[in-house]
């Protein structure tokens, strides 16, 4: 499973608490378009943390916002 970061790669952070800290937007255009799409076909209707720790158990690489 990939890791999330929400401070430009300096520290890892949980599912909840890239939720709870940063605009969901903000999470989603940071996302790989294609590994989205795939986990939207997938789970769509979902909460954002099932489709967040989804995508990070698919993604091809760690997701770093900021």
């Amino acid at each position: 499973m990939k890791t999330i970061s929400i401070d430009n790669g300096h520290s890892t952070c949980t599912v909840q608490e890239a939720i709870a800290g940063m605009a969901w937007n903000a999470i989603a255009n940071a996302m790989d378009d294609e590994t989205r799409e795939k986990v939207h076909a997938e789970l769509a209707p979902c909460t954002e943390e099932e489709f967040l720790t989804r995508y990070l158990e698919i993604a091809p690489d760690d997701l770093v916002i900021g």
